[in-house]
């Protein structure tokens, strides 16, 4: 049970994937795979050159607990609040 959309991405059932592997895993260093199970989408297959380039987009932002936050972060976003509670 195949659905061709318009997308880049392509979905197929999980059983379908698994009877044509070979051809699929062509496919998905081409352009994202959608696997779905019970007509839900599971799981997305794609070439790993892809998968490097989103991992290395990944969201900068980073959280530090009490005690852990760099001594030069810390100093600024306290010099930063210094200032703004000056105004």
């Amino acid at each position: 049970m195949e659905n061709k959309s318009e997308s880049k991405s392509r979905s197929v059932s999980t059983a379908e994937f698994i009877r044509h592997f070979g051809r699929y895993h062509d496919e998905a260093r081409q352009r994202p795979i959608t696997l779905t199970k019970h007509g839900r989408a599971s799981l997305v297959v794609l070439s790993a050159e892809t998968y490097e380039q989103l991992a290395r987009m990944a969201d900068p932002r980073k959280v530090y607990g009490a005690g852990e936050t760099p001594r030069e972060l810390a100093d600024l976003l306290l010099g930063e609040l210094d200032r703004q509670s000056a105004v």
